[in-house]
């Protein structure tokens, strides 16, 4: 009889052990999981952004005399531009940079990546002004300085 009280604690002893081993290793994998990227798996099949496309669009859009600089950033699949412009440039002017970059940039590249642009100028009351084009839409969405935050 003994021993069988002995076998069950065995039994039961191993299976709670397992099962504790199972549960470890279940919130480790959640704090710790194997995908070592930051954006999971979007980016699998992106295409290669040339950077030579890059700095011709940068230099089409500085040919305008419109803009002071023009910098370029992506973050995942989102490609930014940020635009300084002269004081003088008229917002929607300076809004019909966009087309640079559409006309610029390949159809697998406009319908993988969404593209943002930033138009800034410190002088110049219309300004900041951001364009956002989504991967699936035909046309630039414009939202357009809303005023100082710290007004009264």
């Amino acid at each position: 009889m003994k021993f069988m009280k002995n076998k069950t604690f065995i039994i039961v002893g191993s299976v709670c052990l397992i099962l504790l081993f199972l549960i470890a290793f279940a919130i480790y994998r959640m704090f710790f999981p194997s995908n070592k990227s930051v954006y999971g798996d979007r980016l699998t099949n992106a295409p290669e952004v040339d950077n030579a496309v890059i700095e011709q669009i940068k230099t089409k859009i500085s040919d305008t005399n419109l803009t002071e600089d023009v910098k370029y950033q992506t973050n995942s699949v989102i490609m930014k531009f940020f635009i300084t412009v002269k004081d003088d440039t008229k917002l929607s002017d300076a809004q019909n940079l966009s087309t640079i970059i559409t006309d610029n940039l390949s159809d697998k590249l406009t319908e993988f990546y969404d593209v943002e642009i930033y138009l800034i100028n410190e002088g110049n009351s219309d300004y900041p002004s951001i364009g956002y084009r989504s991967k699936s839409a035909d046309s630039f969405t414009w939202t357009n300085n809303i005023g100082d935050v710290n007004e009264e």
